[in-house]
């Protein structure tokens, strides 16, 4: 028996009395798991998007899928599932993590980064929008990605192929103009309490959420065409 604490990113139904859970532990990686469909059925089942839990389960020593054998919750996160904007957020979370991670192995930063975000989404009140893009470009960091804060400067535009911050008039390959710059350059250093003082309308959100969509296909050639993006861009308009 196996124990681990672990990300729910998603679940699939396998068979009629049986679901597959794809999870993120702290200590292996990227997992996947049978799981009984009883363990949705208890009272507080802990099996919830993004809930950080902890698990019990047997290992298949051939890898593949292993036997969940219990599940216990190590976080309650109640506002993460009665309100409607936080839940489009953590299904938009979900589906981009489940893309991203699917190859990754054990990353300490990584986990408690997630685990940080969605304590402090669930914690948080009122405008939540500007905490989401600061968390998908935050994300870049403990992936591998990070983007080079240091080389912005005023009048900069941001190249998605490098990470970097260049002047108007070099060959690099830029996708921003200087206004999306330099607020992806503040949702890259400022400190979670400043995010409420950056002003961002819908046409704005919009711009930096295709934006980081955009990094991340580049560097990791992943298939962005995500369900929850539609909802999102309507919630926060």
């Amino acid at each position: 028996m196996e124990t681990c604490r672990g990300i729910i990113l998603n679940t699939v139904p396998f068979s009629d009395t049986q679901k597959i859970i794809h999870l993120y532990a702290k200590e292996k990686g990227y997992l996947s798991m049978l799981s009984p469909s009883s363990v949705f059925k208890r009272k507080n089942a802990p099996l919830h998007l993004l809930q950080i839990t902890e698990v019990e389960y047997l290992e298949n020593p051939k890898g593949g899928l292993h036997k969940l054998k219990s599940a216990a919750p190590l976080v309650q996160l109640p506002a993460l599932y009665f309100d409607v904007v936080k839940m489009n957020i953590i299904l938009l979370w979900g589906e981009i993590l489940s893309r991203l991670l699917r190859n990754e192995g054990p990353n300490e930063p990584l986990f408690d980064f997630i685990t940080r975000s969605v304590e402090y989404l669930n914690a948080s009140e009122g405008d939540t929008a500007n905490f989401n893009l600061y968390f998908l470009y935050r994300l870049a960091a403990p992936l591998g990605y990070r983007i080079n804060t240091d080389t912005w400067q005023p009048g900069a535009l941001f190249n998605p192929h490098d990470g970097c911050f260049h002047l108007p008039g070099t060959t690099a390959n830029t996708i921003s103009g200087p206004n999306t710059a330099r607020i992806i350059h503040r949702l890259c250093t400022c400190q979670t309490a400043d995010l409420a003082a950056i002003p961002l309308n819908r046409d704005a959100r919009n711009i930096l959420l295709d934006t980081v969509l955009a990094y991340y296909r580049i560097h990791l050639g992943a298939d962005f065409n995500l369900k929850s993006l539609d909802i999102l861009r309507e919630i926060f308009s």
